[in-house]
């Protein structure tokens, strides 16, 4: 491993958020890259007083392209991060942004963005072909899935389907993961796939834990179903909204 390449991913990580917490919601990010750099990435953005912009991406690949793919990504969320974002015009934007500038580098990405307005009480939320949304609300015993609509950015524009949104109530206690594939798609000894159905049934018997201790609790779940544990990069963001 080259000290440039150790360098590189330093530098590139040291722009990954910390674990946000406030009286009114926690969320804890774990990274775990399948080499030193890769293409999994997230941003948490406060949007004024009472509005928070989550965004998680997954660019293809585990090496420096996809790192400066996704670092590319986070640019455009924090430089189009305004007051008034419509997480769809945030999708479109960033998809033409990504043909016009990086067209032809056979690079493209999933992504996923969830506005929060706290003076509304909602949460609004868009998706690029990334892995579905798990929402445990509080006393149910099920978990719902919010797909997303569109299709990978960054490989046309306009994209062939349209960015749709769904928005739904905030409520204390209700449970939020954010996950890149790398996570659902681990396999044990007969080739089967951990996923959603996996995951969700483990956030629901973690349903008291919050924050670090929840993703770790997650994390070991999927890495102990694994037969030669993650095969990929895996990116796990939690919100508890309190």
């Amino acid at each position: 491993m080259s000290e440039d390449l150790q360098l590189a991913a330093k530098v590139h990580y040291s722009f990954l958020p910390d674990d946000y917490e406030d009286d009114r919601l926690d969320i804890a990010i774990d990274l775990r890259p399948l080499h030193t750099i890769g293409g999994d990435y997230c941003s948490i953005l406060p949007l004024g007083k009472n509005r928070m912009l989550v965004c998680i991406c997954d660019a293809v690949g585990h090496d420096v392209a996809a790192a400066l793919f996704a670092a590319r990504i986070n640019t455009y969320v924090l430089t189009h991060a305004q007051a008034d974002l419509i997480p769809c015009e945030l999708v479109a934007g960033l998809n033409a942004y990504l043909c016009k500038r990086l067209a032809g580098t056979g690079v493209y990405a999933t992504f996923y963005a969830l506005l929060l307005d706290f003076e509304s009480g909602t949460m609004t939320l868009s998706g690029a072909a990334h892995p579905p949304v798990l929402q445990l609300e509080k006393d149910q015993d099920r978990c719902k899935e919010w797909s997303s609509i569109t299709t990978f950015l960054g490989i046309r524009d306009p994209m062939p389907l349209l960015c749709g949104s769904e928005r739904l109530r905030l409520n204390a206690g209700d449970r939020f993961l954010l996950y890149s594939d790398g996570l659902i798609e681990v396999e044990d000894a007969e080739g089967q796939a951990f996923g959603t159905e996996r995951l969700s049934g483990t956030l629901i018997a973690h349903r008291n834990l919050s924050g670090q201790v929840l993703n770790n609790a997650i994390l070991m779940q999927a890495e102990s179903y694994a037969d030669n544990g993650f095969n990929d990069d895996v990116l796990l963001m939690s919100i508890t909204i309190k």
